[in-house]
């Protein structure tokens, strides 16, 4: 998906299937755990929230778009499944359970600078050892080091680091073309991870 449709997809999510890399994850993880918990951060109107009811997952999600959590709930699984468990609120407000699996897609570079690091630590902390986390990262191409970017970057040294508790499962790179996000037309470098809890 383009680092433009990014925005889009908030309001355009009814109909979307799971992310592939989701699916992979929960075959990494589905023979780990009878009992599994997961958390969908920044979940929306729940793409991938539903995929994890459907597998039988116990399921935090959260968003701080009200519209979205409304769609979510009106779902007729998420409606009638007392194993979901959705909050209207921030990335810093959020409390993070034990999990098996953590599903942040297309949601950290949204996360104020100011809030990551507390975030990073809840991730770590409460994903269990051989649990997963999934998501994307998003790296800026060819950025004037002193230019102020409206969304959260890192670097692939830095997502290294934040990831030297896990086993990689899996890294994908892509780039891609967008203004959507600065109003300048620049390439991004979008990191699709899979990875596994030490």
């Amino acid at each position: 998906m383009a680092t433009v449709d990014w925005l889009n997809y908030l309001s355009n999510q009814k109909t979307l299937a799971p992310r592939a890399h989701l699916i992979e994850a929960h075959h990494v993880l589905c023979n780990l755990t009878q009992e599994k918990v997961a958390v969908d951060c920044g979940c929306g109107s729940g793409r991938d929230t539903i995929y994890l009811l459907e597998k039988d997952y116990q399921v935090f999600a959260f968003d701080n778009d009200i519209k979205c959590l409304e769609m979510l709930t009106e779902h007729p699984l998420a409606a009638a499944s007392p194993k979901l468990d959705v909050q209207l609120c921030s990335f810093s407000e959020f409390e993070f359970p034990r999990a098996h699996l953590i599903n942040a897609s297309a949601c950290l570079f949204f996360c104020p600078k100011s809030d990551f690091s507390r975030l990073w630590l809840q991730i770590e902390n409460n994903l269990y050892s051989g649990g997963i986390f999934c998501g994307h990262f998003i790296s800026a191409v060819d950025i004037n080091i002193d230019e102020e970017l409206p969304v959260l970057t890192h670097t692939r040294h830095e997502i290294e680091q934040l990831l030297s508790d896990f086993y990689i499962v899996s890294w994908k790179e892509k780039q891609e073309f967008s203004a959507q996000l600065t109003g300048k037309k620049r390439p991004w470098l979008v990191h699709t991870i899979i990875a596994m809890k030490k």
